[in-house]
């Protein structure tokens, strides 16, 4: 070949040698796979105390910052005098006599676990006096406040409220904060009227809570969020109250889970779901189990649900009655889980003191603080 064909003639190209791209190794892809999979809803891993139940319970206040922000405290008080927080507030409604609507002293309130992040006292009071939902008055240091509007029981009230709540699942163990948290992350969804976290009868969260929305539209608005929502990128299991309480009511007559033996306080304008039912003795723990049996041969035709006319528990026919679960009461087979009992911003004794806080939030009282121990939680 010539020198000029040789510098002409193209060059053949040289074979490339490629090599196989490995697959990763299996810890690896295993690694990935358990990074996809984390987005599961979040479980709750703490363990009851039951030695000591109040450490169960870790909603603490003083984690937040001391503030005198005046909106975040008339917030916070209105949420007090509410038409939701206040009928089923114990005491509140003793202290200020329901509808008769006597004044309370506000230095009683500025007492209240999560009102003393509040300071100072003054500020308080000026806060107040701006209210357009409250009156203040009294000398200097003896301030009292009431609502301007007395509060009137509304006998389809609680139904609405009812209506109007949601069950949310999947925000794991409790922290000092949790309550704040919560109830930050709902606002994003729309008003707020209450956040109760669920409890077991030892105080200790079970990771759902039921929240209260402005009304039934609003709750079903939540539902229907797409995407749905999470919580730290963890799904969450979201459903009507209504659902949840069929749906436990299903578990139950299944013998899937077994109802609680003793469920929350109930208090809602001045009845006291404690007070006892009148029945000389109370049924068996076991008698559920043979009702259920009943209702398994005969197919459920009798939609019973297991209770007789006064109801296990609690007080007599029509009484807001405990059993079912989870604070509930089983009524024609299905359990109406308490909303105004498992933890109403904060339960208080009645000789003055407040017994104790879970987080009453100006929008959503708190869970006790907010609902007894599951075997499963559907």
């Amino acid at each position: 070949m010539s020198e000029v064909e040789a510098s002409t003639k193209p060059a053949e190209a040289s074979p490339v040698e490629v090599s196989a791209v490995e697959a990763p190794p299996a810890e690896q892809q295993e690694s990935t796979t358990a990074v996809a999979e984390d987005t599961s809803m979040i479980k709750t891993t703490a363990q009851a105390d039951h030695k000591d139940v109040k450490k169960n319970n870790k909603f603490d206040p003083s984690v937040r910052e001391v503030t005198d922000d005046p909106e975040a405290i008339r917030k916070q008080v209105e949420f007090y005098f509410g038409d939701w927080n206040f009928p089923q507030d114990k005491f509140m409604w003793e202290n200020c006599g329901g509808s008769e609507n006597k004044p309370i002293l506000i230095t009683k309130i500025h007492s209240f676990k999560r009102m003393r992040t509040f300071q100072p006292y003054s500020a308080v009071v000026a806060a107040l006096r701006d209210s357009k939902f409250l009156e203040v008055s009294g000398e200097e240091g003896s301030e009292v406040v009431k609502r301007k509007t007395p509060y009137k029981p509304m006998p389809e009230g609680k139904a609405k409220a009812e209506a109007a709540t949601v069950y949310v699942k999947g925000f794991g163990d409790e922290s000092p904060d949790t309550q704040f948290d919560l109830e930050s992350f709902f606002a994003k969804f729309g008003e707020v009227k209450g956040l109760k976290l669920r409890r077991t009868n030892e105080s200790l969260f079970k990771g759902s809570v039921f929240v209260t929305f402005a009304d039934e539209e609003a709750a079903k608005n939540f539902i229907a969020t797409e995407p749905t929502p999470t919580w730290k990128g963890h799904q969450l299991k979201i459903m009507s109250k209504k659902a949840y309480c069929n749906e436990k009511s299903d578990l139950i007559r299944q013998g899937k889970i077994e109802p609680s033996a003793h469920g929350p306080r109930k208090f809602y304008e001045g009845k006291d779901g404690n007070a006892k039912s009148g029945r000389k003795g109370g049924r068996d723990q076991e008698d559920w189990k043979k009702r259920r049996e009943h209702d398994q041969k005969n197919g459920f035709r009798d939609a019973r649900g297991g209770r007789g006319r006064g109801g296990r528990g609690g007080r007599g026919r029509g009484g807001f009655g405990r059993g079912g679960r989870d604070g509930g009461r089983r009524d024609n087979g299905q359990v109406k889980d308490a909303t105004y009992s498992e933890g109403a911003p904060e339960e208080k004794e009645s000789n003055g003191k407040r017994a104790r806080e879970e987080g009453a939030a100006a929008e959503e009282p708190a869970a006790k603080k907010v609902d007894t121990k599951e075997t499963t939680e559907a």
